[in-house]
């Protein structure tokens, strides 16, 4: 803990233990008091407490932030804590509220504006219209198992290769030396009905198996030749194991800007 945290522990603690005091004086003015006087002290301490208790909300603030801290130290449901308040048509305020100001910003190619925010445990992008979130992707990082029993490819998502989700709708890749990625849209999971589920795998979370490359590969070039794409996709599916995931209403054109290049990565996290 840092210099600067402990001198905020000691000052609530004091804070606290002077509420303490206050309140055991006034219990004792009460038992003690006299009508000469004795309603007067009773009135003078109520007044010390009222002003202890003007502090009281900022200690708990404190208190909360000191905790989380610890939390974060020891285990990852604060980052939990995050992604659960984050859904589609959610107001856009909720990202600045619980993540604080984007880390980083640019515009896709359909014009929209995509906001990145960092926690300790993974980053997230988030499309925003009309003051709502419309589409987002969360990149975990190495270690991090985000909650993903909403998904289409249900609680153990990251634990499968992509054919345990059955469902395509849509699918975009590239092989290129900007990065490697392939990301997919599928139907279902508890919000199936809302908005679609969202895929992908990407070299600048964790490196590609020399399979899961060669598959990349023939992927991107058929996307680009437009020939033999259904085989190459279902290989691609049949040995590689998602390491991204989102929700979007948008199909894939905007959340594919959304992924993250390799320098992109390495200069949010200045690697």
């Amino acid at each position: 803990m840092s210099v600067s945290q402990i001198n905020e522990t000691e000052s609530i603690q004091a804070e606290l233990q002077e509420l303490q005091d206050t309140q055991e004086e006034l219990v004792e003015a009460q038992q003690n008091s006299v009508w000469s006087g004795g309603w007067a002290r009773t009135i003078g301490l109520a007044s010390v407490v009222s002003i202890a208790l003007g502090g009281f909300n900022d200690s708990v603030d404190a208190i909360e932030k000191i905790v989380n801290f610890g939390l974060s130290q020891m285990t990852d449901i604060p980052s939990h804590n995050k992604l659960e308040k984050i859904y589609i048509r959610a107001s856009a305020v909720l990202l600045d509220e619980t993540f604080g100001a984007p880390v980083y910003i640019k515009r896709s190619s359909t014009n929209d504006v995509i906001k990145y925010y960092q926690d300790e445990n993974f980053i997230i992008s988030a499309i925003s219209r009309d003051n709502a979130i419309v589409a987002y992707l969360v990149f975990p990082s190495e270690g991090f198992l985000p909650e993903t029993i909403e998904h289409a490819g249900g609680i153990q998502m990251f634990d499968n290769n992509f054919n345990a989700i059955e469902s395509i709708n849509e699918i975009r890749a590239s092989f290129a030396r900007t990065g490697n990625y392939y990301i997919e849209e599928n139907n279902g999971g508890e919000f199936g009905f809302l908005y679609s589920s969202v895929s992908g795998v990407s070299e600048f979370i964790s490196p590609l198996s020399p399979a899961s490359q060669k598959s990349l590969s023939d992927v991107a070039d058929a996307l680009m030749l437009d020939e033999n794409l259904s085989e190459s996709v279902q290989s691609l599916r049949s040995n590689t194991k998602p390491n991204f995931f989102g929700y979007s209403t948008l199909g894939l054109g905007p959340l594919e800007d959304a992924i993250l290049s390799n320098t992109e990565y390495r200069l949010i996290n200045k690697i």
